[in-house]
């Protein structure tokens, strides 16, 4: 589900026949409005009941990997995507290039469950002009307390020798550089050349204790942990949501917001300037923030809701679990991505070119 950064381009561009680019609505039929999200991350039966209530508008989902992927396809001439969902720095950099439209959030009827959420954690809009926050967690460790025996507080455990062949990384450049970034007391979103180029060479260090790199197939590695098995999977660096329902499968799993930080995330639901279909996409949109259809999405998907009245809704054992629900001061040390200027991002992925290559 979340979140690498290579991008297939050629898978993207065999994608976009699955938009259609007849004409919307009239004789033709239902208005189709084409939703660009991530795998696995809403209820299926959403949509459906979307549909049922609005009989003229049908909404085309397809999916993508990475932020990095979604930006390509969403910027790319004639992929006829109206709706994508973003994280705060992408949609960061979507609105510095003029590529979201504004909402008429006072045609919303459930924006005012989003707004107080916003209006604290989305300093990049805080008013919700362009983007309605859809999810956030945290990206931290999983492991198994029965393999690691003492408690996990820190990144270190991701680099300790007596779990040589145990350890499962992330492959996305901005999360595992990010993991480096934090043990060596750096910021998350490092803008040195220095200090970003030491992450590379600790990454590049710590990978003949690596298992695998990996992203969503993490979970299943994950789930399937036991001390018994020799060599199985000790700790895995996830995001919240996939590390939520992997415990769900293996309830001997623990997850751990190390202390010297790390990524909180938003996830957003915006409209692309370029959709001839403004008011069936918003419409959409406004239908996701409804309590009740957040609560479902949250609960498929494993990732906490920005919504207070959702949460009403959800099964009360999942409020138990920290990944889903963590402490305020889990979250203290937490810190969004920042959008990097090009200059940097190059830093970045000459680095993780470097670890990639080892």
């Amino acid at each position: 589900m979340k979140k690498t950064v290579s991008v297939l381009i050629a898978v993207l561009l065999l994608a976009f026949p699955l938009f259609s680019c007849a004409a919307n609505g009239g004789a033709a039929g239902p208005i189709t409005v084409n939703f660009l999200n991530w795998g696995e991350y809403i209820d299926p039966t959403v949509i459906t009941a979307f549909e049922a209530e609005n009989s003229g508008i049908k909404i085309n989902m397809t999916t993508v990997d990475s932020n990095e992927a979604m930006y390509v396809t969403a910027s790319t001439e004639g992929s006829q995507i109206d709706i994508v969902l973003p994280s705060e720095y992408m949609i960061q950099r979507m609105m510095q290039e003029d590529m979201l439209a504004e909402f008429d959030s006072a045609r919303m009827e459930n924006y005012q469950y989003v707004k107080e959420f916003a209006a604290a954690n989305c300093g990049y809009d805080p008013e919700c002009t362009y983007s309605m926050p859809y999810s956030w967690g945290t990206f931290g460790i999983l492991y198994n307390p029965e393999i690691i025996k003492k408690e996990v507080t820190s990144w270190d455990v991701l680099f300790d020798e007596a779990y040589s062949g145990r350890i499962l990384m992330y492959n996305s450049l901005r999360d595992s550089l990010g993991v480096a970034l934090l043990k060596l007391g750096y910021s998350l979103n490092a803008k040195d050349p220095a200090e970003i180029s030491a992450a590379g060479d600790l990454l590049v260090e710590q990978k003949p204790l690596v298992m695998a790199y990996g992203t969503d197939d993490l979970r299943m590695t994950m789930a399937n942990s036991d001390a018994s098995i020799e060599n199985s999977a000790a700790a895995a660096v996830m995001y919240a949501g996939d590390a939520a329902y992997t415990m769900a499968d293996n309830a001997a799993l623990k997850y751990v917001i190390p202390g010297e930080g790390a990524n909180i995330f938003v996830d957003a639901l915006c409209i692309l300037k370029t959709s001839d279909v403004k008011a069936e996409a918003q419409k959409f949109i406004d239908f996701m923030l409804r309590p009740d259809i957040a609560a479902l999405n949250a609960e498929f998907t494993g990732y906490s809701t920005p919504e207070n009245a959702a949460l009403e809704h959800v099964d009360p054992a999942m409020l138990e679990n920290n990944a889903f629900n963590p402490d305020e001061a889990d979250l203290a040390n937490c810190t969004y991505y920042e959008h990097l200027s090009q200059d940097v991002l190059k830093l970045y992925e000459e680095a993780w070119m470097r670890v990639t290559a080892a």
